[in-house]
């Protein structure tokens, strides 16, 4: 068996009960036909590059499993008929170790950089006033 990504659009107004749901359908379809689901998320909400069916936005999710091409060819099958798909595109990952040492990398980038991150909630040191000395006058 391979292992494969699944990234797919959804509608943008989609609440989390609506794409959990869609993930739940398509996560049933894989172990029905004998895959094993590696990670299923919700990626991102994220603003499209062009307009599609009238949309500017979409909620972004990954699905990776590990399957076989008949599978993947069921997989596509449905999406492409399916109504809450607005986009889809399936991925073998060829080389995992590369794969799983880039996400490590990724995730103690993110940590490290996240107290960095801040909201502007926290107050800002105010500038010290210094007196300057007086100069003379000739």
């Amino acid at each position: 068996m391979r292992i494969y990504e699944i990234l797919f659009i959804v509608r943008p107004d989609y609440d989390e009960d609506q794409i959990a749901a869609v993930i739940e359908k398509y996560t049933d379809v894989i172990i029905k036909d004998g895959g094993t689901v590696l990670s299923a998320e919700k990626w991102a909400k994220r603003r499209l590059a062009y307009e599609i069916a009238g949309l500017h936005e979409g909620n972004y999710l990954i699905i990776v499993f590990e399957g076989t091409p008949d599978i993947v060819d069921e997989i596509d099958r449905l999406m492409k008929i399916d109504q809450e798909v607005i986009r889809h595109m399936i991925s073998r990952i060829d080389n995992v170790p590369e794969l799983a040492s880039k996400f490590r990398e990724v995730e103690a980038a993110v940590e490290e950089s996240s107290p960095e991150r801040s909201t502007g909630d926290q107050e800002k040191p105010e500038a010290e006033f210094v007196d300057e000395p007086e100069t003379e006058e000739e």
